[in-house]
């Protein structure tokens, strides 16, 4: 009996030695060492407190979940308990008339939003991470800007696929008539693999572009007679400006009845044998890589506006894809882009796959730091701007140039 309660006491013994030794090699947290992230502006957050904190969203793409955090006003905040892996870290604050005319000096300066944007930011447990090109850029809000958009497609009633009833409703965000005859708008490039940033262009730094890259480009209005959009109205552009749910030769299942829209990405050419319906065709400008239905990718692409006079529209430069992206078995002429500057961008919305696909970024900073999705395809939804206020009975939406905050997934278009 003594010999068996020494073997079970000499059996306990090496069970506690093992687990001790277990726990003596395992790492103490789950979690990344605990770290501060400080975003100035100027003389904001150094001199002067800020007059509302920034907001801050870390998307770890590895663990697909977010964390959406406030600054203090000196727009600093401590991070703890984040989760090991590859993150997207954005940011965006404001900053009032003011309080810009403080930094520039100037007596008519205007309000401006203020944003940032990483990606590729390696968070693992025990190592400091590197933070040091996490900088604010300030961008200003446009008048004329995407509300709603609609490109993920829709099921038939055999669930089958179709994407033929694809929209975008552009918005006059303000309470005063705009002028439309200006305005342009296009799909950037969108080569590389899904989750890709796309192509490094010569003399351009990787997610700080200076220019943006027009795979197609159209003018809304395609007449000389002005057209004027008035305060809180919007105009509908369709793919195809016909009655898809309405009609079975479309799409019974599809969200959309497009047949009353404002404008139809149609080209008159000779060979296309789609119908050309009621809507105005917009002016087609540039396609290098043409068919006879504008449907950009259902997994999104970077969406854009533009403001021009014609003879700023043909000074933009054609130039090549990067030969790296290139298919050597397409035309050269596939591969042919506008590149355009900054400047003339109003609106930019950047569309992807879903809410971690995040490495796929089009557009710097200063036009969207941010990203919208429908988080699915051929689901029949659209992604829509959030509403901010009302002004002389007008709605406002929401324009932070960070689309990630500004847009919602709207399940039913055009019912808002």
């Amino acid at each position: 009996m003594k010999e068996y309660i020494n073997r079970i006491l000499l059996l306990c013994l090496t069970v506690i030695v093992y687990t001790a030794c277990k726990e003596d090699t395992t790492s103490e947290s789950p979690y990344v060492k605990t770290f501060e992230i400080h975003l100035p502006y100027g003389i904001f957050g150094t001199e002067t407190p800020y007059s509302q904190p920034l907001v801050i969203t870390l998307t770890n793409n590895s663990e697909q979940i977010s964390y959406t955090k406030q600054t203090d006003k000196w727009g600093k905040l401590t991070l703890e308990k984040l989760l090991p892996g590859e993150y997207t870290i954005n940011a965006t604050g404001a900053l009032s008339a003011d309080e810009v005319a403080q930094i520039t000096g100037e007596e008519d300066a205007k309000a401006a939003n203020l944003v940032a944007f990483l990606s590729n930011v390696n968070l693992r447990i025990n190592e400091e991470p590197k933070l040091n090109d996490l900088k604010l850029v300030s961008s200003l809000s446009s008048t004329l800007i995407f509300k709603e958009l609609y490109y993920s497609g829709s099921r038939t009633p055999s669930s089958g696929t179709y994407r033929n009833d694809g929209f975008y409703s552009i918005y006059n965000n303000s309470t005063q008539p705009v002028l439309l005859n200006n305005l342009y708008i296009g799909n950037v490039e969108h080569y590389g693999a899904m989750n890709s940033p796309g192509p490094l262009w010569p003399n351009e730094e990787q997610g700080n572009y200076k220019n943006v890259y027009i795979r197609t480009l159209w003018k809304v209005v395609a007449g000389n007679e002005a057209v004027m959009l008035n305060g809180g109205e919007s105009i509908v552009i369709a793919v195809m400006a016909a009655p898809h749910n309405k009609d079975g030769q479309f799409n019974l299942n599809s969200p959309v009845d497009l047949s009353k829209a404002d404008y139809e990405a149609y080209s008159n050419d000779p060979a296309n044998n789609y119908t050309d319906y009621d809507a105005p065709n917009m002016r087609l400008i540039f396609w290098p890589d043409y068919s006879y239905l504008w449907r950009i990718s259902v997994f999104g692409q970077g969406m854009v506006l533009i403001s021009a006079s014609t003879e700023e529209v043909e000074s933009f430069e054609t130039v090549t894809l990067p030969e790296t992206f290139q298919d050597p078995f397409e035309d050269e002429e596939y591969w042919l882009c506008k590149k355009v500057p900054l400047k003339y961008v109003i609106d930019a919305v950047d569309l992807i796959q879903n809410a971690t696909s995040t490495n796929t970024k089009r557009f710097p900073p200063a036009l969207d730091s941010g990203f919208a999705t429908t988080d699915g395809i051929y689901m029949g939804r659209s992604v829509i701007r959030k509403v901010k206020s009302t002004e002389n009975g007008v709605t406002i939406y929401q324009d932070t140039n960070n689309s990630t905050d500004d847009f919602e997934i709207n399940e039913v278009p055009l019912s808002k």
